[in-house]
C-alpha cells in the first residue's frame, strides 16, 4: 500500500502544473558575531500582519562591562525577541535582561487583539561565575518572577504584569552542583502555555535544589488573562504531576474531559498521561499502551516526550524519541503516536492507535516543536538526520507531508552541504506553510555559528520544481564525506539511481524501494562521486526519465 502511495506521490509531483513564482519567500539569518545565542533561536509565530516574532534564550555580550566565557555565559540565559517584517527583514530586537537573574523558560508568545505578548520565568542565578551573578554579589536574589509583558510595535515592554515566588536557595553542594550550578538550584519552569477561550492556560513547576535526588517541589495549573490576572491558579504537592519535570515543553492539550498533561515516566520511560478538570482537579492517571513490539522495554524505551498536539478528531499526537533495544543511547528512534486518551471510554493503559517511525545509525534528533498541523488536518513533521553530531559531515533537516493517518505525501531535506544544522521548532503560517526555526555552524569553522528563521509558503512542498526552488531536495546522500557505504535517503519509490566517478563512468545502478538504500562503495577509489535518481528505469531522455534529484558524494 505505502508504495503505491509512494508511486502516486511521484507521479503528482511531476505532472503537477507550477502556479507560483519560483523563489525562496524568505530566510532571515543571525550570525553569532551579531549576538551570542547560547541556546539559539528557537520559536516563531507568525502575527495577523504577516510580521514573525521570534524567541529565544541568549547571554548577549555587550550588556556587560566586559565580555564572559562562553561555557559560563550558557548557564545565564537572557529572553530575546526579534521581529521580521513580512519579506524577511528583521526590524527590531529587544533582550529583557534583569540583573541577577537568568531565565528558566523560553518565552511563550502570544498575541491578542493586534497586540504582542510574551510569558516567561526568572529564577536566582547561581552561577558565581557569571557576570550577572556578581551584579548582584552582596545581595543574591532568592525569589523567581513570573512575568506576563505586553510589546509595543518595536518590542518594547508597556506593561509587566510579575508575581514572585520565594525559591530555595540552600544547595546541597556536590559536584554536580559545581559543574552545572544551574541545573541544581531552585527555580521555577513553566512547561505549556497556550490561547484558551481567550485567556492563558498553563501549568508551571518550582523545583528544589537538588539535593541527593533532583525533584519538584510543588506544580501549579493556572488561567490568566491578558491582563496577567489569575483567574484561577491551583498547586500540588509531590504526589501526582509531579514527574512533569520529564517533560520538555507544551506538554499539556485540551480535551473532552478538561485538560490532559503528558509525560515521561520513571524508571520505566513510558509514556503517562495525567487528567484534570476545567478547574484543574486531579482525575486520574493513565499509562500509554506502546506498541507490541517495543513491550516489554528491554532498555531505557521513551526518552523525551518533545510536541502534544491534539488532533482535529479527537485523539492526541505525541512525538517522542525512543531508544532501541541495543543500549546505545545516540540511536533513537524518532516516534509519532496518535493516542486514543479519552478518559470516559479508554482503558486503564491507553491504546496507541497509529504510529511512525523514523530510525538510522546517524542519531535522528527531533526538534522543541516537531510537528504542525494544515488546516485540513494534514500534519508537518520534521526531525535532524544528524550525521554531524560527532564528526565534520552534513546535516539534514526532514520535513515529512503527512495525511491524517500518517502516510507519507512526500519528504524534503534542507540544510547546505559543508553545515551542520538542526531543527529546533516549526510552525504552520496562515496560508499552510511553514516557519523553520534552526541553527548552523560551519563544518570547518565551527566559530562560524548562526540562527535563522526560514519561511516556506505552501507551494514549496507541492511539486519538484517549487522545493528546488526553495532550496528542498527530495533525497540526500549519507554520511558525506564517507567511507565503505554509501545511503541514499528519500521518500521516492521506483525511481533509478546511478553512480558516476568524476570520468564519467557509471559505477552503481539500482531501483530505489525502500526510505534508507545502503550501496556498497568498499570497491570504489576515494574521491567525488555525481549521484541522481531518475524517474522509471533510468535510461530515457526528457521528464519522463528526467532527473528527480542529484547530488556529488566523497569518499575518503
Amino acid at each position: 500500500m505505502n508504495n503505491i502511495i509512494h508511486l502516486i506521490t511521484l507521479l503528482t509531483l511531476l505532472l503537477c502544473e507550477v502556479n507560483s513564482v519560483f523563489s525562496q519567500e524568505w530566510e532571515a539569518v543571525y550570525h553569532s558575531d551579531e549576538i551570542f545565542s547560547g541556546c539559539d533561536y528557537l520559536e516563531a509565530m507568525e502575527l495577523s500582519n504577516g510580521y514573525v516574532l521570534v524567541s529565544s534564550l541568549n547571554y548577549p555580550l555587550d550588556v556587560f562591562d566586559s565580555p564572559v566565557n562562553i561555557t559560563d555565559a550558557v548557564h545565564s540565559t537572557q529572553p530575546t525577541l526579534s521581529l521580521i517584517s513580512p519579506d524577511g527583514e528583521e526590524l527590531y530586537r529587544n533582550v529583557y535582561l534583569k540583573h541577577g537573574l537568568c531565565e528558566t523558560t523560553t518565552p511563550y508568545l502570544f498575541e491578542k487583539n493586534g497586540e504582542m505578548y510574551f510569558l516567561t520565568s526568572y529564577s536566582p542565578d547561581h552561577d558565581i561565575d557569571s557576570k550577572n551573578y556578581f551584579k548582584n554579589y552582596d545581595s543574591i536574589p532568592t525569589e523567581s518572577i513570573i512575568g506576563l509583558y505586553k510589546l509595543d510595535e518595536m518590542l518594547n515592554v508597556t506593561e509587566a504584569y510579575e508575581y514572585t515566588y520565594p525559591i530555595d536557595t540552600s544547595e546541597f553542594r556536590n559536584e554536580d552542583w559545581y559543574m552545572y550550578r544551574n541545573l541544581y538550584c531552585g527555580y521555577i519552569h513553566i512547561y505549556s502555555a497556550f490561547e484558551d477561550d481567550g485567556h492563558i492556560t498553563g501549568v508551571y513547576s518550582k523545583m528544589e535544589s537538588a539535593s541527593h535526588e533532583e525533584k519538584n517541589d510543588s506544580v501549579f495549573f493556572f488561567k490568566m488573562d491578558f491582563n496577567g490576572n489569575f483567574l484561577l491558579r491551583k498547586g500540588y504537592e509531590a504526589g501526582c504531576g509531579t514527574s512533569i519535570m520529564a517533560c520538555k515543553r507544551q506538554q499539556m492539550v485540551k480535551n473532552e474531559n478538561g485538560y490532559a498533561v503528558y509525560y515521561r515516566g520513571c524508571p520505566d520511560y513510558h509514556g503517562i498521561v495525567e487528567y484534570y478538570d476545567d478547574d484543574f482537579n486531579y482525575m486520574a492517571k493513565r499509562d500509554v499502551l506502546l506498541p507490541e513490539d517495543y513491550s516489554p522495554l528491554l532498555t531505557y524505551g521513551m526518552l523525551d516526550i518533545f510536541s502534544v498536539m491534539r488532533s482535529n478528531h479527537n485523539t492526541t499526537y505525541v512525538c517522542s524519541d525512543f531508544e532501541s533495544s541495543t543500549g546505545a543511547y545516540l540511536n533513537d528512534d524518532i516516534r509519532l503516536y496518535e493516542i486514543d486518551d479519552d478518559l470516559n471510554n479508554s482503558t486503564e493503559l491507553l491504546p496507541v492507535l497509529n504510529y511512525i517511525e523514523r530510525s538510522s545509525p546517524e542519531h535522528d534528533r527531533t526538534a522543541m516543536r516537531s510537528m504542525d498541523m494544515t488546516k485540513d488536518g494534514g500534519i508537518y513533521f520534521t526531525y535532524t538526520l544528524n550525521c554531524g553530531f560527532f564528526d565534520d559531515k552534513d546535516s539534514w533537516i526532514i520535513i515529512e507531508k503527512l495525511d491524517s493517518d500518517f502516510d507519507t505525501i512526500a519528504t524534503f531535506f534542507y540544510n547546505e552541504v559543508g553545515v551542520y544544522s538542526k531543527a529546533t521548532c516549526i510552525t504552520t503560517t496562515k496560508d499552510d506553510g511553514l516557519l523553520l526555526v534552526s541553527y548552523s555552524y560551519d563544518l570547518y569553522n565551527h566559530d562560524d555559528r548562526w540562527s535563522k528563521v526560514t519561511k516556506f509558503p505552501a507551494s514549496a512542498f507541492v511539486n519538484i520544481e517549487e522545493a528546488h526552488a526553495h532550496n528542498l531536495k527530495l533525497a540526500v546522500a549519507y554520511p558525506n564525506p564517507g567511507g565503505d557505504i554509501m545511503n541514499i535517503r528519500t521518500g521516492l519509490r521506483n525511481a533509478t539511481l546511478q553512480v558516476y566517478d568524476m570520468q564519467g563512468r557509471k559505477v552503481h545502478q539500482q531501483i530505489i524501494t525502500d526510505e534508507v538504500t545502503s550501496i556498497d562503495a568498499s570497491k570504489w577509489q576515494n574521491g567525488t562521486y555525481v549521484w541522481e535518481l531518475r524517474a522509471g528505469n533510468g535510461n530515457g531522455r526528457g521528464n519522463e526519465n528526467g532527473i528527480l534529484e542529484s547530488g556529488k558524494w566523497v569518499k575518503k
